[in-house]
């Protein structure tokens, strides 16, 4: 009698007994076993395009669905999203601010200018002073990208501010109007919105437009020379300044006239003569910086007419406003809470920077 055979049964069956024992012991099933074995091979070794799936003897009796099953609700990443009130009020945001926004020829240079009144047929851009500087005539390139003569206009005098009024015709087309929100009610740590067109772009591009969205860094208690009295974190560039500075409503609260990190000079003086602290001078070299619109208002109070009765409406803490919401009917959209970390240290930087403090 051969016993090779028999003794190699014998193991065989004592072997796949021991397997059996300890699978059971760990709560396991054999299909269980292949089963969780097969779903954690990825899944491109199982769906592959171009080829067909391979066939394994062990899978099959599992009689798998030939798709995978459908992830629960708001797993899908492939699913559209609702669209959140911030995505819908910058978009709102957005168009506001290239209605209004104009760009400023002056002579070989350019920066750009708000449109803030229309009589009849006359318009007056707000711009800085410094951007007419460098010619002596003067062009408007206007949000259609046409382009008309302008003439500075002189019954308003800016004396220490960087501001500058200019006008021009039109016979045909109608141009949106800025309107002046309340600068003195925008504090540390809010929203605002900039925009301009840069100087990277070419002189005659009238698409080379920027808008960028940030927060209020500073608002130091004196004024700085020219008039500028509000900083911000928004990336400003050479050739936006003139530009608007919006808050959370669309309203113009600022003239944009100065960017972070400047190359030459030093920009960092009080109206008075003083200087600040060095921890606060930091501040204001991170900060772009613009002039608030109620400065504007105290030299040129004709144009206050346009001045909002209303107070900003803070779209992260509330329902978009009527302005942001225009259009949207009833939108399925979601409203996220406001970054409260980002506004309150913000907060505590510039409080820190005001007592000459590091934080």
């Amino acid at each position: 009698m051969n016993w090779f055979p028999l003794a190699f049964l014998t193991c065989t069956a004592g072997l796949l007994t021991g397997v059996a024992v300890q699978l059971h012991n760990r709560g396991f099933s054999a299909t269980e076993l292949v089963r969780t074995d097969l779903l954690q091979q990825p899944q491109a070794s199982i769906f592959q395009l171009g080829k067909p799936p391979v066939k394994s003897p062990a899978a099959q009796p599992l009689n798998l669905p030939a798709k995978l099953p459908k992830p629960l609700s708001g797993e899908n990443q492939g699913e559209p999203q609702l669209p959140r009130a911030e995505d819908l009020s910058e978009k709102a945001m957005l168009q506001k601010a290239r209605s209004i926004t104009v760009k400023v020829l002056s002579g070989d240079s350019w920066g750009s200018g708000i449109i803030i009144q229309r009589q009849a047929q006359v318009y007056t851009v707000l711009t800085n002073d410094h951007v007419l500087e460098s010619g002596k005539t003067y062009r408007i390139q206007t949000p259609d990208g046409k382009i008309y003569s302008a003439t500075r206009y002189l019954a308003t005098q800016f004396t220490g501010k960087d501001l500058a009024l200019l006008q021009f015709s039109s016979t045909k087309s109608e141009y949106k109007i800025g309107v002046f929100g309340s600068s003195s009610a925008v504090k540390e740590g809010d929203k605002v919105y900039a925009a301009g067109f840069p100087f990277e772009h070419n002189k005659s591009d009238a698409a080379g437009w920027k808008f960028t969205g940030g927060r209020v860094s500073l608002i130091p208690e004196k004024s700085l020379e020219d008039g500028y009295q509000l900083g911000y974190n928004n990336q400003i560039e050479k050739g936006m300044s003139g530009g608007p500075v919006l808050n959370w409503a669309g309203e113009v609260v600022a003239v944009n006239g100065m960017h972070a990190y400047p190359l030459w000079g030093d920009p960092y003086v009080f109206q008075d003569g003083s200087k600040p602290c060095e921890p606060m001078r930091q501040l204001m070299v991170r900060s772009s910086w613009g002039i608030p619109s109620e400065k504007f208002l105290q030299s040129a109070p004709q144009f206050s007419t346009k001045m909002a009765d209303k107070k900003p409406k803070n779209i992260s803490l509330e329902s978009p406003s009527q302005l942001l919401a225009q259009g949207q009917g009833k939108s399925n959209l979601t409203v996220s809470q406001p970054v409260a970390n980002t506004a309150s240290l913000m907060r505590q930087q510039a409080a820190a920077a005001k007592n000459c403090t590091q934080l």
